[in-house]
């Protein structure tokens, strides 16, 4: 026996959020109880995402449901379970499937009942629905939506963990059903108390330490993974060596600096500009150059300036003629923002305006101070493309990971034989007309 656990959104996708709670963090914590539970069943169990994100995933957001489905495909899983807790109004409990009349709809009428009984919720029922997770499974397939967010009454019991415990006891129970196991009560409350039950905490595989309380296990290993100690870290229980929590580092540690050594070429850039806009001005050349002087990851201050202008076609606020290639200054409204004498002072700008945003120097010696709102900008506040949401752009909820994806994208440029050569007779062709324009 076999179950996928899918634990909802995550990463950068909050879910639902309502009453200070976020969708993604009280069914990660479900999940995550609900796991050792069937574990201590016999039931093997795969999880989709043991933290805030998972790494098949963590960069690929439009594409992390196919993900999720991959995840339970590549285990050859027997049912696929995917957690949520439902928005827009309303209460109760409800689970969705794709389709009536097969296993899902006998896997879903065994879990509600639990649900209905441990929430003290309205029976939504059992409903079909076209949902990605659920109709590209080629096992049974359920969704169960656990209350809503954002009704007052549910939330109060969502922010409890004893409430989340049992939640994850109810979906047990029904799996346990659906799979004909007798259900089994892992631990007892007394047994949890007794000084014989402890819990290790397990930093990258190697036990850090062993302590009598569940929870400040739990704390502990969150605390050491967000502080960069460890990648991964577990809390296992003593007395039957159940993993009762796993926790790995969240998305928020896996940002892409700002400042650095860039890898991809010119030419890569140039030729994925050129074939998103034939006619596009030559400007790569100096984000190189003056990225190189700044120490900036010019490649994504170009993927930025193709995110901002539309590959250099602008048609916004801001004019082809301003040579300002981010919107500096273009607060919205109809604000042209600032312009500037020539293509390379605009691209330095615009690299300056990112040095500002990441690093707490000054700017390199020789280098002039072109940027017009270098001085209004929170030095450092930005060290990563990601930071930059809400802040370069507002409300920019993904900005940043937008400008990372458009990066990869010219990182699969592949740049054919005959290009260096065309690039070569382009720049001699560009010399002769620069020498004949000065002589006359």
């Amino acid at each position: 026996m076999k179950l996928c656990i899918d634990p909802g959104h995550g990463g950068y996708d909050s879910g639902a959020v309502g009453n200070g709670l976020q969708e993604k963090d009280l069914t990660l914590d479900i999940c995550l109880k609900l796991k050792s539970i069937l574990e201590y069943n016999g039931i093997n169990i795969i999880l989709t995402r043991a933290g805030d994100y998972a790494p098949e995933y963590q960069n690929n957001l439009n594409g992390d449901l196919s993900a999720r489905v991959k995840i339970a495909e590549a285990a050859q899983v027997d049912l696929f379970l995917s957690v949520h807790i439902n928005a827009g109004g309303g209460t109760g409990v409800e689970v969705l499937i794709s389709g009536t009349g097969g296993r899902a709809e006998t896997a879903a009428n065994k879990v509600l009942p639990y649900l209905v009984q441990a929430g003290g919720w309205a029976n939504r029922g059992v409903k079909t629905q076209n949902v990605f997770v659920l109709r590209e499974t080629s096992m049974p397939a359920i969704l169960t939506e656990n209350g809503f967010i954002d009704q007052v009454k549910d939330t109060a019991n969502l922010k409890d963990p004893n409430f989340r415990q049992s939640l994850a006891v109810a979906h047990a129970k029904g799996i346990c059903d659906y799979f004909g196991v007798q259900y089994k009560e892992p631990v007892s409350n007394t047994e949890q108390s007794t000084p014989n039950v402890m819990y290790r905490v397990i930093l990258d595989g190697v036990q850090a330490m062993a302590l009598s309380s569940q929870e400040s296990a739990i704390t502990t290993v969150k605390e050491a993974v967000n502080r960069g100690q460890s990648t991964k870290g577990i809390v296992q229980r003593t007395s039957d060596g159940v993993n009762v929590f796993e926790y790995v580092a969240p998305l928020a540690a896996q940002k892409t600096s700002i400042m650095g050594v860039e890898t991809i070429t010119v030419e890569q850039c140039r030729q994925f500009l050129i074939k998103n806009n034939p006619s596009a001005p030559d400007i790569v050349p100096f984000y190189k150059s003056n990225g190189e002087l700044l120490g900036i990851r010019w490649g994504y201050a170009v993927a930025q300036m193709i995110l901002e202008t539309g590959y250099l076609k602008f048609g916004g606020d801001v004019k082809a003629d301003q040579n300002n290639f981010v919107g500096i200054g273009a607060i919205g409204g109809g604000a042209p923002g600032a312009s500037f004498s020539s293509q390379e002072e605009g691209v330095l700008a615009h690299l300056e305006h990112l040095f500002a945003y990441a690093s707490i120097e000054p700017l390199p010696n020789g280098i002039p101070k072109v940027d017009p709102r270098f001085n209004l900008v929170k030095r450092g506040s930005c060290p990563n493309w990601e930071d930059l949401n809400e802040n370069w752009a507002v409300p920019g909820l993904k900005y940043g990971e937008d400008i990372v994806k458009i990066y990869d994208e010219i990182a699969k440029e592949q740049i054919s034989s005959n290009t260096g050569e065309t690039s070569l007779l382009k720049k001699i062709y560009q010399q002769i007309a620069d020498y004949f324009k000065g002589v006359s």
